[in-house]
């Protein structure tokens, strides 16, 4: 009987040492990709800048736009930053919905004085943006 005791206790410690062990880092969007989607966004009317912030598996797109901007338009162009961040990077490309991923995104559209515009926020498991 003592024995049993002995084997479940270390089968547990066991257990519970590979379930508390190091889990692999979210991968990183490459400095090409980051490139890629921010030049993509930049060739779009009323955009002055853009910018990609990651901190693990948070993604933070930003856009300063001309003041003026709809805030229509200004979603617009948070749908397609993501969707471009997504397909120059390690997530499935997104088709005619944005899809689910690995990363979780917020978005901010602002004017040059840092007035915002439109903030939206799209997490890993949804497959679109909350705006």
């Amino acid at each position: 009987m003592k024995k049993w005791h002995l084997v479940i206790a270390v089968l547990s410690i066991v257990l519970l040492a590979i379930s508390c062990g190091p889990t692999t880092p979210p991968p990183e969007i490459s400095d090409d990709a980051k490139s890629m989607a921010i030049d993509g966004i930049m060739g779009y009317d009323r955009v002055r800048d853009a910018a990609i912030l990651q901190d693990g598996r948070k993604l933070s797109l930003v856009i300063i736009v001309d003041y003026g901007t709809s805030e229509e338009y200004a979603k617009q162009l948070g749908d397609n930053f993501v969707r471009m961040v997504k397909a120059f990077g390690p997530e499935p490309a997104p088709g005619k919905i944005i899809g689910e991923g690995m990363f979780d995104y917020l978005v901010g559209v602002y004017y040059p004085n840092e007035e915002l515009v439109v903030m939206g926020a799209k997490v890993s498991f949804s497959d679109h943006i909350t705006w």
